[in-house]
């Protein structure tokens, strides 16, 4: 467990270095900077599938996992590239990512959640944004819609995750960050996007990361810490 924490840790450090280090892009390798946080958290998985003391995925979820972390990475590298030119290659890796999100998250969830309540604004939110979309992105709408949807239905069901704030806040980050992308390319630029959505961004998979591959078996331990002092 103790290497797991490590190299999440380092995935972290790297994850953040990226972020401290775009003011100082165009630079060699810059897009195995920005990919290595997420491919540090398949490593983590991978890892873990064969310690019973650390998994906390199935067999089945585990391949899951290191495929959102695979299509996270292609996905990073192409908007590292050109955040404009490779938005529809971009696209489909973070659809794949989405679609395993969704695989994971809908066995956990809980239509009794409280925080049911964002839904209604988070669906008109992005009706609005896609109506603004409509009006510049062209042949990249259709694209956009389809993964605009499987997006909320990400989020959506990130929320209704039991028990597991990580994932609740984590996958509507994901879904901040990704509607800041289409925001600053198809109605206004803004003053340090790059950062901001990279920092939201990052910090959406390493908070799902964490609820996935830490929260629950950390959640077992501290149970059964606490009926042994009860016992």
């Amino acid at each position: 467990m103790k290497s797991s924490f490590l190299l999440f840790f380092l995935a972290l450090i790297c994850g953040y270095s990226y972020v401290l280090s775009i003011g100082f892009k165009p630079y060699e390798f810059s897009y195995l900077l920005k990919a290595m946080p997420v491919l540090l958290l398949a490593f983590i998985a991978f890892r873990q599938k064969s310690n019973a003391l650390e998994n906390t995925l199935s067999n089945k979820q585990t391949y899951a996992f290191i495929l959102a972390m695979f299509a996270s990475a292609s996905g990073d590298i192409f908007l590292d590239f050109d955040r404009s030119l490779y938005l529809k290659q971009a696209l489909g890796s973070f659809l794949i990512t989405q679609f395993a999100y969704l695989y994971l998250f809908w066995p956990l969830r809980d239509m009794t959640s409280k925080r049911r309540w964002l839904m209604p604004p988070l669906l008109i939110l992005t009706g609005y944004l896609l109506y603004q979309f409509s009006l510049t992105a062209g042949a990249l709408f259709i694209p956009v819609v389809v993964y605009c949807l499987v997006l909320l239905a990400m989020a959506f069901s990130a929320l209704l995750v039991k028990d597991n704030l990580w994932i609740n806040i984590g996958g509507l980050a994901f879904l901040i960050a990704d509607a800041l992308i289409g925001v600053n390319r198809f109605i206004v630029s803004f003053e340090y996007s790059t950062t901001i959505i990279v920092t939201i961004y990052i910090s959406a998979q390493l908070m799902i990361a964490w609820g996935l591959l830490f929260h629950y078996k950390a959640s077992d331990i501290a149970r059964d810490v606490a009926a042994d002092k009860n016992g």
